[in-house]
């Protein structure tokens, strides 16, 4: 486990790679293993100890983040930008006829996932921007490595916004809106009952204290995506809590944390 890569990357990883066990896996991602080894089993072991709930969250909007990028692909989309990638493997799993990749993370990540990727002989139409895209201006990174802003693209925005202030989740939901021509945009997000600890469940407020006493805190939520959207002139595609998504893809599970009830997928799209 590199030093310089955040452990959660390697943390979500492993919930992840985890589905590839069951007898019917929601999605297969035979790529993610190259990263992990017994260390990173331990730590995500210790985690989902802790925080049972965080697992099944991850394997969900997955599913329905692999769902959605899917079906841009087959609807003729051939431009994809993955906010904040991680670890993440879209690139090398579902890489259709002619579809490019953008990756933007901390430069250890990208160069971990670079060499890694050779290493294992495994091949991915990816450009890594090394830079933050608050700080460093997401339009002014994208500007530099070659995207064609007026192609229809897809941005995958999994796991970030929760940890960013809420003017910087909205500055970055205008950038995009305002130069890109053509766009969907999906992303995750928890509701503000969550971040206020007034959801009423004492579970919840017991599962943020245990999280945030070994990440970072969760500072921002949503409790009215409508309101968000109607502001910024998108319109949303989906919006489903991931008690929805899991009712829908595992029927015959029962919910395993309340938690599930207020976190949330959602795909916008440019409403021109």
């Amino acid at each position: 486990m590199s030093k310089n890569v955040t452990a959660t990357a390697f943390v979500v990883a492993e919930f992840r790679a985890e589905e590839n066990a069951e007898t019917a896996p929601l999605y297969t991602d035979n790529v993610v293993k190259i990263w992990l080894n017994e260390e990173t089993k331990r730590i995500a072991g210790e985690i989902a100890q802790n925080s049972p709930a965080a697992k099944e969250m991850i394997k969900l909007r997955t599913k329905y983040f692999d769902d959605v990028l899917s079906n841009q692909i087959l609807a003729g989309c051939k431009q994809v930008v993955i906010l904040g990638s991680g670890l993440d493997t879209r690139a090398a799993r579902m890489n259709g006829e002619s579809v490019a990749y953008w990756e933007i993370d901390d430069r250890a990540t990208l160069e971990l996932k670079a060499s890694t990727l050779k290493a294992n002989k495994v091949t991915a139409n990816v450009r890594y921007i090394p830079g933050d895209y608050v700080q460093d201006d997401l339009i002014a990174l994208l500007k530099q490595n070659d995207f064609d802003f007026e192609q229809a693209t897809y941005f995958l925005w999994e796991g970030n916004t929760t940890l960013l202030a809420k003017k910087d989740v909205i500055f970055v939901l205008e950038q995009i809106r305002d130069n890109v021509k053509s766009f969907k945009l999906s992303f995750d997000y928890m509701s503000e009952k969550v971040i206020a600890r007034t959801t009423g469940y004492q579970d919840i407020n017991d599962y943020i204290d245990k999280y945030e006493s070994m990440y970072a805190p969760w500072i921002t939520g949503f409790e009215n995506i409508e309101t968000l959207t109607e502001e910024l002139q998108l319109k949303i595609i989906d919006n489903f809590s991931t008690a929805e998504l899991h009712q829908q893809y595992r029927p015959h599970r029962s919910l395993e944390s309340n938690l599930l009830k207020f976190y949330f997928v959602c795909t916008l799209e440019n409403a021109v």
